[in-house]
């Protein structure tokens, strides 16, 4: 029985696919539930995972959950665990648009006393150059960012199309 209730639960937070995740991404922003469903859906992929997207976003996830904390201390250690992650991530694959675009997303969501937000002009110069090279889902996924994003003037954004 308890053997059956772990698979269940596998099945239920494991993410099928990309799509899924984006998904649980964007929900995420809005709602401490569903920061709580990503994370729960991602915290079993290792940090050295070769799916470096995956851990891209499992660091976005915990930065998520740092939003919804109501201590202080907690708030920063999650925010400072998630951005460290992310960062070893991007450090580790750096040629990995979904990460830059991930990262970009939580610079200019991130509180500014975090001073997370040094990297803006690197990722938005990053995305341009190589959005053409991306996949559909992936262009789509990017042009929605772009389109609500702060960071890109009217001309950069018009690239993305």
């Amino acid at each position: 029985m308890k053997l059956l209730s772990f698979f269940i639960a596998v099945i239920l937070f494991m993410p099928t696919d990309i799509t899924s995740v984006r998904e649980k991404f964007l929900s995420a922003a809005k709602s401490d539930q569903a920061a709580d469903e990503l994370y729960a859906s991602l915290k079993d992929v290792s940090n050295d995972s070769s799916e470096t997207t995956l851990v891209a976003y499992k660091a976005a996830s915990l930065t998520l959950k740092a939003k919804y904390e109501k201590g202080l201390l907690s708030k920063k250690k999650l925010f400072t665990e998630g951005a460290k992650l992310l960062e070893a991530v991007i450090k580790r694959d750096a040629d990995n648009y979904e990460a830059r675009l991930i990262r970009l997303s939580i610079q200019e969501n991130a509180p500014k006393i975090t001073g997370y937000n040094k990297k803006i002009a690197e990722d938005k110069a990053f995305l341009i150059s190589n959005y053409k090279r991306q996949k559909p889902g992936l262009k789509e996924f990017t042009m929605g960012f772009v389109d609500n994003s702060k960071s890109f003037t009217k001309e950069e954004k018009a690239t993305f199309n």
